[in-house]
């Protein structure tokens, strides 16, 4: 008789473990489907539209279009030149920092991420300060010349936006190699060594291939975030340089929209083939790291017992480290204090944050500040709490099946959402904006009612990256400790209350803090979706750009910089910031 009711409880818990997965699933796919694939599927059908019904004279129209070829060539261009110079910059600062220690290496190598998880706007109202026709750099330049000429010029020229591309997205190939540089294997370093091969020999034969997947894989993401390029270009371009995303939204602007949408389709195409590619290369560069031992020989950063030629190398390595740390820190410097400058002699230091916190309406700005700084907190807190969520249950669908103590086994419905939720990692913010604009836009309440789309278009920008926070904690459990408790008849539910959820929380809330920092920032999907009363500071701070009130659109960029800059702390303070997708 108890046998009996043991065997029935057991029964009970494994059809409601069934239950809880199969719900959690559901609820996966449901949102999804609402929020990504319908509309995919939306902008694909619009795109193959025409006057007749479906066919592809539209989409042929528009890919052969000479003005359009002209920007794909251009957009692949600047992606691929953007990305040579990131390796070119960040592939020996990354070896620099692995291979020497010194006091408050971790904090400068945190500090130079800060560029990465700062808005885009930040980055070119930084760059106009630092580097625009009367930025500070051209203004030293003159003085120095005792000329009119100007050193840099960025608006309306490639340079600009390489140049924007690189101070974002440096980090990315800093981080992501420092790692790769740590694990080679120093033995066959020094067997090369010993055997009298030349350092370049022993780099081509030796290093470079244990390097190489550690390259392509940052290297792809910096081509992606890149080639999705939008407020960098659009503002920099200047009409002259524009990228698929760019015209994707002139052409909704315009109400063109079966041409914007046979463009996201094209763009949909390269960035899918581009992650495919990173994932295939990243989960190689996974296993070639797996049980390595024995790592790249570090040393202190110091010059004695050193003959002249290692003193001269290493003091010309120093000074290249500090010039990228200059480059990376200028903008946002530049920003803070030009917040304080004051508008007009007499005024204030104060007077931008005077203006920004009180109910003025500010011109060109479609409303007032406290609005823009309301709509940004609470669009990024709430986003943060449903990505959570969903991430939660993702990870609770994927490491569900464990079999082994080594590893566990997936089932096809795990397969499944593991696929779907890579898919949106291959759409960018105004491709995401598009798509929900054109399904939902007929909708009576769309209007009233778009700060939902808003903010479930930032839940789909960050979840890939609070998914990945999460599994990079989950990924440290020991996985005997799940099977102990699984034999001793624990259901999958109480598994993941009492052992799972504890361990992972860290990572949790690295995940949230990220997902609000996201939200803080992003631009193009809510530039395409917002109004006037849903509009965030980063738009409010984009308007600005072009305006004489220089100094209200660096105080709302300062606050926005200390907003991220906390966020960045805490996240470093609770886990490790995760720059893969």
């Amino acid at each position: 008789m108890h046998g009996s009711i043991q065997k029935k409880s057991r029964n009970f818990e494994g059809l409601s473990n069934k239950f809880i997965i199969s719900l959690s699933i559901i609820a996966l796919i449901s949102f999804l489907l609402a929020f990504f694939y319908i509309p995919i599927v939306r902008i694909f059908q619009t795109a193959l539209s025409s006057d007749s019904g479906t066919g592809f004279k539209v989409f042929w129209e528009t890919l052969s279009d000479p003005f359009n070829l002209k920007f794909l060539g251009f957009t692949l261009l600047q992606a691929f030149l953007s990305t040579i110079l990131c390796l070119l910059i960040g592939l020996p600062v990354g070896y620099f920092f692995a291979k020497y220690e010194f006091k408050g290496k971790k904090l400068i190598i945190n500090l130079l991420t800060i560029p990465f998880v700062l808005p885009p706007v930040i980055v070119l109202i930084g760059f106009t300060v630092t580097y625009g026709q009367g930025g500070w750099v051209n203004l030293l330049w003159q003085n120095i010349t005792n000329s009119s000429n100007v050193l840099i010029t960025i608006d309306g020229t490639v340079q600009g936006i390489i140049l924007a591309h690189v101070f974002y997205n440096l980090s990315v190939i800093i981080r992501l190699t420092i790692p790769a540089w740590q694990n080679i294997d120093n033995e066959q370093i020094e067997v090369s060594s010993t055997l009298g091969v030349g350092k370049g020999k022993t780099f081509q034969k030796i290093v470079f291939p244990q390097i190489k997947n550690a390259i392509i894989s940052s290297s792809l993401l910096v081509f992606i975030y890149t080639f999705n390029s939008f407020a960098i270009v659009m503002k920099l371009g200047n009409f002259n340089f524009y990228t698929l995303e760019v015209l994707i939204y002139e052409s909704f602007d315009l109400l063109k929209f079966s041409e914007g949408a046979s463009l996201a389709v094209i763009q949909l195409v390269i960035n899918s083939l581009v992650i495919i590619l990173y994932l295939v290369v990243e989960r190689k560069s996974r296993k070639m790291a797996e049980g390595k031992e024995k790592g790249l020989k570090t040393e202190r950063l110091t010059f004695k017992g050193k003959d002249w030629k290692s003193i001269v190398s290493l003091s010309l390595s120093i000074v290249f480290v500090f010039i990228v740390i200059i480059f990376s820190f200028a903008p946002i410097i530049a920003i803070i204090v030009k917040s304080f400058i004051p508008k007009s002699p007499g005024d204030s230091p104060f007077w931008g944050y005077s203006q920004i916190f009180t109910q003025q309406k500010i011109t060109p700005l479609n409303t007032n500040t406290i609005r823009l700084f309301g709509n940004t907190l609470l669009f990024a807190t709430v986003a943060a709490v449903i990505s959570l969520i969903l991430s939660v249950l993702i990870v609770f669908v994927l490491r569900n099946r464990y079999q082994s103590i080594k590893k566990y086994q997936r089932s096809i419905s795990e397969s499944l959402v593991s696929y779907l939720i890579i898919l949106p990692m291959a759409t960018s913010s105004i491709t995401l904006g598009l798509g929900l604009y054109l399904n939902y836009s007929g909708l009576n309440s769309y209007y009233n009612s778009v700060w939902i789309f808003i903010i479930m278009s930032h839940v789909l920008i960050s979840i890939p990256f609070v998914t990945r926070s999460i599994l990079v904690a989950y990924n440290r459990i020991d996985v005997e400790l799940l099977n102990v408790a699984s034999s001793l008849g624990a259901s999958r539910v109480m598994i993941f209350r009492k052992i799972e959820f504890p361990l992972i929380k860290r990572g949790i809330i690295v995940g949230g803090i990220f997902s609000f920092a996201i939200s803080l920032g992003e631009f193009g999907a809510t530039f395409l979706l917002a109004r006037a009363n849903y509009e965030t500071l980063s738009i409010g701070i984009y308007n600005l750009l072009g305006s004489q009130t220089l100094q209200i659109s660096t105080a709302m960029a300062s606050v926005l910089i200390l907003i991220t800059a906390l966020c960045f702390y805490l996240i470093n303070k609770f886990g490790d910031i995760e720059l893969k997708v």
